[in-house]
């Protein structure tokens, strides 16, 4: 579904001000990087799905 590097818009924005995150694994958990300060989260895929933003 989600790729490794993929960049992806989430509705929320971070507490950074950021709303792009990158791909960094994927699998059932997918880990991904804010674009903005470089914070690493683990997000379920299920969850995710419903956090991106256009699709």
């Amino acid at each position: 579904m989600y790729e490794v590097g993929q960049v992806l818009r989430l509705r929320k924005k971070h507490a950074c001000g950021g709303d792009t995150w990158k791909v960094l694994k994927s699998g059932v958990d997918v880990r991904l990087q804010c674009e903005t300060c470089g914070r690493v989260l683990l997000i379920a895929r299920d969850k995710l799905v419903r956090q991106v933003r256009g699709g």
